[in-house]
């Protein structure tokens, strides 16, 4: 077989799900995540924050780029609170880029009482004094919070889905619902969120060497603006584009190359978001017609190439964050709030060691140099 002979059969075989497979598992997952929403709001107390009971789906499974063979389902839960200003680093150096910090109302002006110790206020249940800034709400406190309102809810999920077994395990930031239904394990993240503008802050916080405390720190997700970079994707790129299937597969050797090459660092020195980043920025900068269905292995080395490119340079630059090129071409501003365009760049290897870079490059190249073969093993 061909090259492009391969890829279609790698594709049917090992990477994709068949549409009614996938949806009528991530339908159970929503269902799921509403019946858990419903029932923590039972256990919240007056004056905490407010759980939304619509859950916001994420990531790849809701994005048409879900491989096989783990049914996984990403979940933001909106809550709301006493904020009185969230900060980015666009006005204050000390934030973090792609992180956010939230401050919150003074003491004064609040009257709720904590579920832990009655005499506990807001500020010393889901909050921390940062020196110079006053309370900020705690990425840590909140999700340890949203993590034991959860924990209470296995009972009633027993009970709404007889058959099915439920478990909670933390999965930093979300927590995770591990869910076996007819023999099959569903992983299902579920992690509190605050919304700004059209994006949001996720109860992540930032691991490196700060000037502030980690846990006051939020991971800004644009993550409803890149769901919608796919809808607009399948709007001006040619019927049967290969767009999809070129980062399916690509995400599928990433996820398997250990199992040729344990020791790769394509697989466990690279995140599955830089591909997804690759793509993007490919398809702003190419015609439609390079995406037409005969393109694929053009395509697939194309993304190769970047990737490799990249890591020799030590940069992947984010999609939106600093990307000053959405202020020219509005097209692909997707709703994202113009000042993060005008942010500081953000480099998503920053903090990647260079050996990793090193190790990932090297195996990319090999595996452009080699992607027939490596085809043929991934298909015995």
């Amino acid at each position: 077989m061909s090259t492009p002979q391969l890829l279609e059969v790698l594709y049917t075989r090992k990477v994709t799900f068949s549409d009614s497979e996938l949806l009528r598992y991530r339908e159970f997952a929503e269902q799921v995540v509403r019946t858990v929403l419903q029932e923590v709001q039972i256990h919240r107390r007056d004056g905490d924050p407010v759980i939304g009971r619509e859950p916001i789906g994420t990531g790849s499974s809701f994005e048409g780029v879900k491989v096989k063979p783990e049914l996984e389902f990403d979940f933001m839960v909106p809550i709301q609170t006493n904020v009185q200003q969230i900060v980015f680093c666009d006005t204050d150096p000390h934030v973090p880029s792609r992180f956010g910090i939230v401050k919150t109302q003074q003491k004064s002006q609040l009257q709720s009482k904590s579920t832990w110790k009655k005499d506990e206020d807001f500020e010393t249940k889901f909050c921390t004094d940062a020196r110079g800034y006053g309370f900020l709400l705690s990425a840590d406190k909140i999700r340890k919070w949203f993590q034991s309102l959860s924990d209470r809810t296995l009972s009633a999920l027993e009970k709404h889905f007889p058959g099915s077994t439920f478990r909670f395990q933390q999965h930093d930031p979300a927590r995770n619902l591990l869910v076996i239904k007819d023999g099959k394990e569903l992983n299902i993240d579920i992690v509190p969120a605050i919304a700004y503008e059209n994006a949001f802050l996720v109860a992540k916080q930032c691991s490196s060497q700060i000037n502030l405390p980690n846990e006051v720190t939020w991971r800004l997700s644009l993550s409803t603006s890149e769901r919608d970079f796919f809808k607009e994707m399948k709007r001006i790129l040619p019927y049967n584009s290969c767009h999809l299937k070129c980062l399916q597969i690509l995400k599928y050797l990433r996820e398997n190359d250990d199992q040729l090459y344990p020791s790769s660092q394509f697989t466990h020195g690279l995140q599955s978001y830089y591909l997804k980043t690759a793509l993007f920025h490919l398809v702003m900068e190419s015609s439609p017609q390079a995406w037409a269905a005969g393109c694929l292995e053009q395509r697939l080395r194309e993304m190769i190439k970047y990737l490799i490119d990249r890591l020799g340079e030590g940069n992947i630059p984010h999609i939106f964050l600093g990307n000053e090129r959405h202020l020219a071409i509005t097209q692909w501003r997707l709703g994202v709030p113009v000042k993060f365009f005008r942010h500081t760049k953000a480099n998503l290897l920053k903090g990647v060691k260079p050996d990793t870079m090193k190790q990932a490059r090297l195996r990319l190249i090999e595996i452009r140099d080699n992607l027939e073969e490596i085809l043929r093993q991934h298909l015995k």
